[in-house]
């Protein structure tokens, strides 16, 4: 028996994906959420165990608590880390794709390529300072009414990035010292830069979404209400001869037929 043409193949429709940087730069904002939770985590997890330091100066600690205060630790530090990563190139992905948008909208080229974005925002010691550049052109062409705000916002990241580097380098210097007091203060000071980077973290992503026009929650922001003060016996229209012949004739009509009722109640 034929079977040309019993079978109907079906049509293979081409799903066009998403480019590669609106992907990472859509996924800026949950990874630095996830990023604040987890340096949150090393922070208690820090100051966990600087208190089983304090209790082990008088009691014993069981090696159980001991075991799962260093794997609390060890997880934190290391998911943070990573997940920082991702959550660095995906917010520099992010100020790309902002850029080329507001520069197009404003019909202006961007000066700077994606690839010296890239570097100046990811490259030690570079990072330090490209970024605030970066940002700061990015608010200067995007303009509207919150511009001064956002500059103000750009300022406070940028100290609080250069800030939070600079204890990095110190709590990487310090655990070189031997001491036990020293050991036991570098605890404490871990959990100490680890709450600086989460605040970086929280400023990074109220700084996202405020180019973006969101509030730090993520939800929109209210548009501003715009209050006209009404004047007492002012014409709406400023112009009365631009009102057309029509319209005059069907008010003038609307008027008498008003007043009719109002005489004929009078008499």
């Amino acid at each position: 028996m034929p079977r040309w043409g019993l079978i109907d193949r079906p049509i293979t429709t081409h799903i066009e994906r998403e480019p590669r940087l609106q992907r990472w730069a859509g996924a800026a904002s949950g990874l630095l959420v996830l990023v604040v939770a987890l340096l949150v985590l090393a922070a208690f997890a820090e100051l966990f165990r600087y208190g089983i330091l304090l209790y082990n100066r008088t009691r014993l600690v069981s090696q159980t608590t001991l075991v799962l205060s260093d794997a609390v630790v060890l997880f934190a530090e290391v998911a943070s880390v990573c997940i920082g990563i991702a959550a660095a190139v995906a917010s520099v992905c992010w100020l790309v794709d902002r850029r080329r948008s507001i520069f197009d909208r404003a019909g202006v080229r961007d000066p700077r390529r994606a690839r010296g974005i890239f570097v100046g925002s990811l490259v030690p010691v570079l990072s330090l300072a490209m970024p605030g550049v970066f940002l700061t052109e990015l608010v200067d062409v995007r303009g509207r009414a919150d511009q001064g705000r956002l500059r103000v916002l750009v300022r406070i990241w940028w100290a609080a990035w250069v800030v939070n580097w600079v204890l990095v380098l110190a709590a990487t210097l310090w655990r070189f010292r031997d001491s036990l007091q020293a050991q036991a203060n570098g605890v404490l000071f871990s959990a100490f830069v680890a709450l600086a980077a989460a605040v970086v973290a929280i400023l990074t992503l109220v700084l996202v979404r405020s180019v973006d026009g969101l509030r730090w929650r993520g939800g929109a922001r209210a548009a501003p209400t715009r209050w006209v003060v009404a004047v007492p016996g002012a014409t709406a229209v400023s112009d009365v001869s631009a009102v057309p012949r029509e319209t005059k004739e069907v008010a003038t009509e609307a008027s008498r037929a008003a007043e009719q009722p109002e005489k004929a109640a009078v008499s």
